[in-house]
């Protein structure tokens, strides 16, 4: 017997109004966009943090534990460049 790793539901959060990524829904867990505001709470649910719109989830492609254990690391390396630059940039 072949065993299938258990695959994990992604959702992209999106702005109804500009429609902006504020992030991913990961087996219930939110995982903000580092590039754009968070989401703001409201009295309905959360709101887009650029504009204040609606936001929904849009389904995506559900992916298996060790792919997002890969993406997670891969946004980590690339957050982390990121900062390097920018402390890189404020010493220089």
């Amino acid at each position: 017997m072949v065993k299938v790793p258990r695959l994990i539901q992604v959702f992209n959060v999106q702005c109804v109004m500009c429609g902006r990524a504020s992030g991913q829904l990961m087996n219930g867990t939110f995982v903000p966009n580092p590039r754009v505001k968070r989401p703001v709470p409201g009295k309905n649910g959360s709101r887009c943090g650029e504009c204040g719109g609606n936001l929904y989830l849009e389904p995506d492609e559900s992916v298996t534990p060790f792919m997002a254990t890969q993406i997670a690391a891969q946004r980590t390396a690339a957050q982390q460049q990121a900062k390097a630059s920018a402390d890189a940039l404020r010493a220089a």
